[in-house]
């Protein structure tokens, strides 16, 4: 049977971080460059031509886009202090605990029922760049406020 998943039910959780309101999740992409394919190779009885398609190539974006709604309540200041964590100030420079404060995760995409249907673990995330989108609860268009968190990973693997 065939189950049809639809990209509003899903959740991406980070370790100790599971009562955020996650807007979006995008990443990662995985794209196989073909070789051949298009080209005929040769040409066999009955002029039935031959053609063979093998992978080139692997192009591999390991981030994640997670975009959320801004605040201070305990999720979002953990990712704050996350964030803050690993990048040094850049007035004042210094050492970060980058290395310290690797995170796993998951993305989990529910069925229409509301159980789990997959679930992707990612290893070593690692926060990049962070964008805020408003300063207030509400931004001066009325929309709620945003934060979009980029993050890098090492590994992912498809749990279930």
């Amino acid at each position: 049977m065939v189950q049809y998943l639809t990209n509003s039910r899903f959740y991406f959780e980070i370790d100790g971080v599971t009562n955020l309101s996650v807007k979006t999740c995008s990443g990662p992409e995985i794209e196989l460059e073909v070789a051949g394919g298009d080209a005929a190779i040769g040409v066999t009885k009955n002029a039935i031509t031959q053609t063979q398609s093998t992978i080139g190539g692997v192009k591999y974006n390991s981030t994640i886009s997670l975009t959320y709604v801004a605040g201070n309540e305990a999720d979002h200041q953990k990712l704050a202090d996350w964030y803050n964590d690993c990048h040094p100030d850049t007035y004042s420079g210094g050492g970060s605990k980058a290395m310290d404060s690797r995170k796993t995760g998951s993305l989990v995409i529910y069925d229409p029922n509301g159980n789990e249907a997959m679930r992707y673990n990612f290893q070593d995330l690692f926060p990049g760049t962070k964008k805020q989108i408003g300063s207030l609860a509400v931004d001066s268009g009325g929309s709620l406020a945003e934060d979009t968190l980029e993050l890098y990973f090492t590994q992912v693997v498809r749990a279930a």
